[in-house]
Parts: C-alpha cells; structure tokens; sequence
C-alpha cells in the first residue's frame, strides 16, 4: 500500500500542499479551521513527514523531530516558534508529530519509524518514561522541553511552585474556591506539568485546611472552558467566588461564558489562569505565567549544543513561575461591595 503524501492530505483536507507544511511547521497565520482540517486529515491517512527527502550531503537531515501531544494552540505556537527561532541560523528545521491519537503513536514506538531519521529528538510535555519506559528507540540527542527527567537533558517549569503561588492568591482573597482541573481521558496524552501544577494547589489548600466547593474537569482549550463554565452556573453556585483554572485556554473560554451570564472577572468573581499568554494579557486576566519564549530558545540552545558534542555532563534548567496580577483578581472590587 502506497504511504500518503502531503499532496494527499491536501486533497484530505480541501487546502493546499503549502497550507499542510505550515500547518506541521507550526505557521502562526493559520485558521484554526484549517489546522484542525490537516490534523484531522493527518490522523486518517497516517501520514508522516519524509525526511529523507531532506538529507544533505554529510548524511544529516539538517531536521529535528520534534514529538508533542498536539499542535495549534496559542502555547505551542510560541513554545515552538521560539525554538525554530534558535535554530534558524544553523540551518536546522523542525518537523512536527503531533500525537494525536494512540493508533499514531504505535508507529512511533518502532525504532525504523520517520520522526527517528532526524538528527536529534525533541519530546515535548510528555515524560519517555510514559512513552517508552523511559528509553526512545533513538542513538542520537533528545531532549525534553516542558518536562523533565534524571536521564535526559530537559528545559522545564517549576509547576509545582507555580501551583502553590496561584493557591497562595486565592486564599489570600479569602473567597470560595472553584477548582477548574484539565481532564485527561483515556483518548489524551497526559501531561506531567499539569500533574504538578495541580499537586501544588491541592498541596497548599490541604496545608491550610481548604477544599475546594467545586472543582471541574475540561479538556485545555476555550470551549472546553465554556462547557465547564456552563456546568458552573447550572450548579446554581453564585458570585462572589475564586475561580482558579489550571490553563489559560480554560480561564478565557470560562470568563467567556460566565460574561454571557452576567458575571464579570473582577467585579463579580474573581480569576487566575496559568501559562501568561497573551490572550490573557489582552483580556486583562491575571496569571501564573512561565517565560515560554525563553524555554523555547534555552531549548534551541540546548539541543545545538548536543548535536555539537558539547554537553560532556547533563543539563537540566527549570525556570520560576512570575505572578501577572491584573483586573481579574482586583479583590478590592469584590469586597468592598460586599
């Protein structure tokens, strides 16, 4: 049987070939629409890129596979524009396998698979021991970006800090909380960050004493938020409270609903989200914020270094959390109408 080509997910998809290599290549001017056309296309076909057809003449790719549980949202698009950014100058190129689903990822266990021709491996947000008991079918550099691990070099974030700084602020404005948890089914790629992230929270409110009056599970994306936000108000909980969601994605597609509701982030309850996107900027919600841009190119660094020979010992970098306050956590507002 003959292995689709991009022409094929293409003709899929109903976009052009050029539209399938941007959307892989994590092309910021995409429409989601499109995105999710390709994805879905990619995911039918089994299609995965050729990167033999890339190889130079000193037996190199001049590509670095990049393994990640999934492309298009506004955190991955950052993590990864700014690693291809490091990586520009020398003449290195990122190919993209997005997970997406398990039948895909049987094919990436096997050592002939494509992603495994590149010239070194990057794992992102995942951990190799969930993957592959914790060694990939591959000789040549890996490293982990948005996880860590004792065996591999790693450009991580501090989640459990960061968790506890995000419980820290919602006791401290001494509302009801409302936990809004990342769901992870059996269909998903679980992520160690959000693991940690929530151990902090829940480590620090069960220190104080504190339960949560409601926590929720969605999938990390706005409209999982929305369904999550409309779960809330059909528990017939009402304001003031903290909302405290473990992604940015959630907290805006929630703030979204609850706005079409009447209640505003602020005024009538307060929010926190993670990650420091500039969604959440523009939308003045506070948050949690890891310096995505530069794990991104510590990343780039790193992995240059490796394909160089000149990481003799292992390098493992955790960067700190950073608290964004905005309007959304403006307790004053809240309490001093109370």
């Amino acid at each position: 049987m003959t292995k689709p080509s991009v022409l094929d997910v293409a003709r899929s998809a109903g976009v052009g070939a050029s539209t399938v290599s941007r959307v892989l290549n994590n092309h910021p001017h995409i429409s989601e629409s499109a995105k999710a056309r390709v994805l879905a296309a990619v995911e039918e076909l089994g299609y995965t890129p050729n990167l033999s057809a890339r190889s130079l003449r000193s037996g190199q790719t001049g590509a670095i596979s990049v393994l990640l549980p999934m492309t298009g949202t506004a955190f991955y698009e950052t993590l990864l524009s700014a690693v291809q950014a490091g990586l520009e100058a020398h003449d290195y190129d990122l190919a993209l396998f997005p997970l997406l689903g398990e039948r895909r990822f049987r094919r990436f266990r096997e050592s002939g698979a494509l992603l495994y021709h590149a010239d070194a491996l990057l794992i992102v947000s995942q951990s190799p021991d969930q993957l592959y008991a914790g060694r990939p079918p591959f000789n040549k550099p890996v490293v982990l970006l948005d996880a860590h691990h004792p065996h591999h070099h790693s450009i991580s974030f501090d989640n459990p800090a960061a968790g506890r700084m995000a419980a820290e602020l919602a006791l401290s404005c001494g509302l009801p909380m409302v936990l809004l948890d990342v769901a992870e089914g059996p269909g998903d790629w679980p992520s160690p960050a959000f693991l940690e992230r929530r151990g902090g929270v829940l480590e620090t409110l069960s220190r104080r004493g504190v339960t949560p009056i409601q926590t929720l599970h969605a999938h990390t994306s706005p409209n999982y938020g929305r369904e999550a936000a409309q779960q809330l108000i059909a528990s017939g909980i009402r304001p003031p409270f903290f909302l405290l969601a473990l992604s940015d994605d959630l907290a805006l597609g929630a703030s979204r609903q609850l706005l079409e509701a009447g209640w505003q982030a602020g005024r009538d309850y307060l929010l926190l989200g993670f990650d420091g996107s500039l969604e959440a900027a523009q939308a003045g919600m506070s948050s949690v914020a890891q310096p995505v841009s530069q794990m991104g190119g510590a990343a780039a660094e790193t992995l240059l270094a490796a394909l160089g020979g000149g990481l003799s010992t292992l390098t493992q970098r955790v960067f700190a959390p950073s608290l964004q306050e905005r309007a959304s956590t403006a307790a004053s507002l809240i309490l001093g109408s109370r």
